[in-house]
């Protein structure tokens, strides 16, 4: 009898046998940890007990400029911002600021401006009543104002309304990051309500040796991201750890960079996944990043840890919006990797998915790729040099054709899991 995988394919669970002659190595999955039973409990002990910073209420109370903005992560991230916005906005209120003087913005850093019903999703009707609610745009030269040169040379332009804030403060999630070793932390400066000229001189970084998912320490393009938010004065950071139903496990609230360290140890005990050695096949789903190409990358590269030289990965994602800003445009030009950081430098690629194009390309040389999605068709990934299958059923019938025998690794919620082969110690989520 055929073993059996599962994953996730446009938010929905599903089952699958594997191949005749696969063998199933391991089945990487999220510790099953329960949701909070009360998000404003977090909300208020986060506040009251900051790591890494004094108590809100102390901060607060010193302020001659009684202002306050919050930052939110914008709609390609699963981050249900609403259930810590409010109470979070109750608390502001408390403290002595009132909802006048709160503003919301959401940091979509160069992704697509955000839908009227995705802004409501992320925040909910009773936050959109209460406070003002704009959305950065990273081109808007009049709203940008330059706050400093960082130590490798990236001009600071940030957001007006967030720089003049009394009070500033972030909301996002943690989970593994690409190039910036981890999500969440400074990333919801900058990118996040930073100008353009500054995320491209940020993302040319990539180049950087240690610019990898699972490092900060040594990594360039982090640092950068965390002096950014330092210049900007980024008062807290909340980072929330998801479990694999999408819901608010835990809460780490403190100062931006001691925040983001927290939430990586409690990412490392849920998400953490250690595998027994590289596999010949593996199948990972987007989930919970299936927006597009781009952001379901970020699974292909975690999968791509733990496949071997000659291997095959098998994407499940439903990539609603396609392949994401130019990514098609880079990648159908067939570029090598170090040219695509050349073209990030020059707007040829954009700052949103040149990193993850160039990433890519450096996948494809040695492994194939082959993606289940209704959101790309056969040309297009065929144009990227990617193979294209209906279902994981269909792919699994491909692949099978040039492995008729293999091991095979399974991550049922590839977006987040941390995989990393038991051997190698050294690559272990810090």
């Amino acid at each position: 009898m055929a073993e059996k995988g599962k994953g996730h394919y446009n938010n929905q669970p599903l089952t699958f046998d594997l191949a005749d002659g696969w063998d199933l190595l391991a089945m990487s999955e999220p510790r099953d940890v329960p949701a909070a039973e009360s998000v404003e409990d977090l909300v208020k002990e986060g506040l009251a007990s900051a790591i890494g910073m004094a108590p809100v209420s102390q901060i607060i109370g010193s302020l001659e400029n009684k202002t306050a903005v919050i930052i939110s992560d914008d709609q390609t991230r699963p981050t249900p911002v609403s259930l810590v916005a409010l109470p979070l906005i109750n608390e502001l209120n408390r403290l002595g600021i009132g909802d006048k003087d709160i503003e919301v913005i959401v940091g979509r850093g160069t992704h697509r401006e955000p839908t009227q019903d995705e802004i409501r999703a992320k925040l909910g009707d009773e936050v959109l009543s209460r406070v003002k609610v704009s959305v950065h745009d990273a081109d808007d030269k009049e709203n940008l104002v330059n706050v400093g040169t960082t130590s490798r040379g990236t001009p600071c332009w940030a957001n007006r309304k967030v720089v003049e804030a009394g009070f500033k403060v972030g909301i996002g999630i943690i989970n593994p990051h690409y190039f910036a070793g981890y999500g969440g932390g400074p990333k919801i400066v900058l990118p996040g309500v930073s100008g353009r000229d500054t995320i491209r001189h940020n993302h040319v970084l990539i180049g950087q040796p240690g610019t990898v998912q699972g490092n900060m320490e040594g990594n360039s393009l982090w640092e950068d991201m965390l002096e950014a938010a330092r210049f900007v004065g980024l008062d807290m950071k909340i980072d929330c750890l998801l479990n694999s139903e999408k819901k608010i496990y835990k809460l780490f609230a403190g100062d931006v960079e001691a925040a983001q360290k927290e939430a990586v140890r409690g990412l490392a005990e849920v998400y953490g996944a250690p595998v027994p050695r590289l596999a010949d096949v593996t199948i990972t789903s987007a989930f919970p990043l299936e927006t597009n190409l781009i952001q379901s990358g970020k699974s292909i590269l975690l999968a791509d840890d733990i496949t071997k030289p000659g291997g095959t990965v098998i994407l499940l994602s439903a990539c609603p919006d396609g392949a994401g800003p130019l990514m098609y445009e880079t990648l159908a030009e067939k570029p090598d990797s170090e040219e695509v950081i050349e073209w990030i430098a020059q707007g040829k690629a954009s700052t949103t998915g040149g990193p993850m194009a160039s990433r890519l390309r450096r996948l494809l040389t040695t492994k194939s790729l082959m993606v289940v999605t209704e959101g790309l068709t056969a040309q297009q990934l065929a144009d990227m040099e990617m193979e294209h299958a209906t279902s994981i059923e269909d792919a699994i019938a491909q692949v099978s054709q040039r492995h008729p025998t293999a091991e095979v690794i399974v991550l049922p919620i590839g977006g987040s899991t941390f995989p990393f082969v038991e051997e190698a110690p050294e690559k272990v989520p810090a």
